[in-house]
Parts: structure tokens; C-alpha cells; sequence
């Protein structure tokens, strides 16, 4: 029973690690970034790479570094975010995988930019289609379409607010997710900083257990109290408060609610 445990916690770990690769979501975007550019179809984007190093992680190594790479892009119709991280493990006697990678795609339609309509009202900013396309290590897609309700609420730089139904990489759509993600700049006498995170809940639907990803950051913008220029060189840390890892369900016997932490070095190219 214990082997069938582990073998059963081995392959959900594959589907579901949360880990990276740049080598995947790099190309594509400067390849789309290229071709919409000729178009002048671009308003914006940014590319930012990271460096983490995580603590008290569940089911993964406990202790970790990542290489991440993220880039955003501010198009004609809609916006593009992708993110892929390659983590490693820290521990030389860990005895799962002791590195993997997770790539995620988020290409966004806007209903203003497309049909011409200002669709904002009150702190409603726009109505977007969004899609959720993520592969992991020897892994299936995973594929989430959903809805996106943008917000201007003041004192954020952005928060938005996505519905996904989930195909997971099993092939079934038998899940649903709520994502939040946010930015909330402050200045003191310390210097610059930002709050940036995001906010998971699956609903747990079916056999399923319901999950919360909850993984806000501070960042210090080190590079301007360093004396160069603002808003590229940045520092922080960051919390991962988690309930059913991986959409496993915790128990006694097997724990899947974490609370880790971690430090980061972090820099952005505009």
C-alpha cells in the first residue's frame, strides 16, 4: 500500500510540479514579438529574470533555487504574460527528480481593444478572453480557457480578476479556478517598493480537493538605492501559504499544506 503511495504521489508530483523552462516560453515570445512588431501591434512589454530560493517547500525538495523568466506584452487586441521556471533542488539526498520545469502561456483578447467599445464601468476596466496554457516535465498540456474582469482600483498598478475552467493533463474538464493577480506600488524613507502576487482557489470539484495558492512578494528597488536607474534592479522576498498542494488532499499521513518562504534577486528589462 505504501509503494502504490508513493508511485501515486510520484506521478501527481510530474503533473503538477510548479517549475520551469525558459527554453520553451523564450522563443515563442520573441518570435511573436518580432512579427507584431513589423505590424506596429505592439504598446508594450518587458521581460524580467529572476533568481529564488525557497524554503519549507511541500512534496518538492524542501529547499530549492529557480532560474525564472517572465515577459509581458501589451498588444493591439489583448496582452500576453508567460512565465517559466526551472527548479532545482537543493538537497542531495532528495530521491524524487531533483530538477524540473514549468512554462505557462497567458494570451488574453480584449472585448475594448477589439470592438472599439469603452466596456469600462465603475472600477470595471475591461472584459477579456483569457486562455491558461501550461506544460510541465514529462507532462501533458494542461489547458484552462476562462474569463477576465480587469480592475482600476486605486493604489494598484494593475488587478485582475480571471474564471478558468480546467482541462488538465489527464484530459478531463473536471475542475474550476479563480486567479487573482496584483501590483501595489508604496514609497517610504526606506525607498521604493512593490507588492506583487497572486491568489489561487480551485473549487474542488469532483474527486478533486479544493486548493488555495496564495504567494504574495515584496520588492525592493535595491538598483535605485544603489544609484542607477529605478525600476530594474530589484530584491525581496516572498510567502507561499498553500492548502492541498498540487490539488492533493492533506492528511495525516501525508502532508500537502505548506508554508514557505523564500528570497529572491530580481532584474527587469524594459
Amino acid at each position: 500500500m505504501l509503494l502504490l503511495r508513493k508511485q501515486e504521489i510520484n506521478n501527481t508530483l510530474r503533473s503538477m510540479t510548479a517549475t520551469t523552462a525558459g527554453l520553451y516560453a523564450i522563443p515563442l515570445y520573441f518570435l511573436f514579438s518580432t512579427q507584431v512588431q513589423a505590424e506596429g501591434f505592439v504598446n508594450y512589454q518587458s521581460i524580467d529574470t529572476s533568481l529564488y530560493f525557497q524554503f519549507e517547500n511541500k512534496i518538492d525538495p524542501q529547499k530549492t533555487i529557480s532560474p525564472i523568466v517572465e515577459a509581458f506584452g501589451d498588444y493591439k487586441i489583448g496582452d500576453m504574460y508567460v512565465y517559466s521556471i526551472w527548479q532545482n533542488s537543493l538537497q542531495h539526498d532528495y530521491k524524487g527528480d531533483k530538477s524540473t520545469y514549468y512554462c505557462k502561456f497567458v494570451p488574453r483578447l480584449s472585448a475594448s481593444k477589439i470592438t472599439g467599445y469603452d466596456l469600462s464601468y465603475g472600477p470595471l476596466k475591461d472584459v477579456l478572453f483569457a486562455q491558461w496554457i501550461a506544460k510541465t516535465k514529462n507532462v501533458k498540456y494542461d489547458y484552462f480557457p476562462g474569463i477576465s474582469l480587469d480592475w482600476q482600483v486605486g493604489g494598484f498598478s494593475w488587478l485582475r480578476t480571471i474564471f478558468y475552467f480546467e482541462n488538465n493533463a489527464n484530459g478531463s474538464w473536471n475542475d474550476q479556478r479563480i486567479h487573482i493577480d496584483y501590483g501595489i506600488p508604496f514609497s517610504n524613507q526606506l525607498g521604493d517598493f512593490r507588492i506583487v502576487g497572486t491568489f489561487d482557489y480551485t473549487l474542488g470539484l469532483g474527486d478533486n480537493p479544493e486548493m488555495i495558492d496564495f504567494k504574495p512578494e515584496l520588492h525592493y528597488d535595491l538598483g535605485k538605492k544603489l544609484g542607477y536607474q529605478a525600476g530594474h534592479l530589484w530584491t525581496g522576498v516572498v510567502v507561499n501559504p498553500v492548502k492541498n498542494k498540487y490539488k492533493i488532499k492533506d492528511t495525516s499521513n501525508f502532508r500537502t499544506n505548506q508554508f514557505s518562504y523564500g528570497v529572491f534577486i530580481r532584474y527587469s528589462f524594459f
